[in-house]
């Protein structure tokens, strides 16, 4: 057994790839986040943010991106037990998507109501 390579040495491509992915996907996760901060829910025009308001919401995509690598985790994870597929890849980033919308707007509530 070779001890520097815990995942063993044919592992480690797949890992790769995985991550990649992943990273790819970053830009499309964060312009869904971006699109539910500036969209309004009922509908109407775009709101941009004010300039005071972007710190905490610098905050907020920050914190939502450290949550976003639960994603890749999740697939190397899957994917070390033999579980390998684009489907498992969707679900995963379609899973997270969905989680974080109403985090998205619970911290913006909350700021929201912090400041009123």
């Amino acid at each position: 057994m070779n001890r520097g390579a815990p995942f063993g040495s044919g592992f480690l491509p797949i890992l790769r790839s995985i991550l990649i992915r992943w990273e790819r996907m970053r830009i499309l996760y964060n312009l869904i986040l971006i699109a539910i901060v500036i969209v309004p829910v009922g509908g109407g025009p775009v709101e941009l943010p004010e300039l005071a308001d972007l710190p905490i919401l610098a905050v907020g995509a920050v914190l939502a991106n450290l949550c976003y690598l639960a994603g890749p985790a999740a697939e190397s994870y899957l994917a070390w037990l033999g579980l390998k597929s684009r489907w498992v890849t969707l679900a995963l980033f379609a899973g997270g998507v969905l989680v974080s919308f109403p985090l998205v707007y619970m911290f913006g509530i909350a700021y929201v109501l912090s400041n009123s």
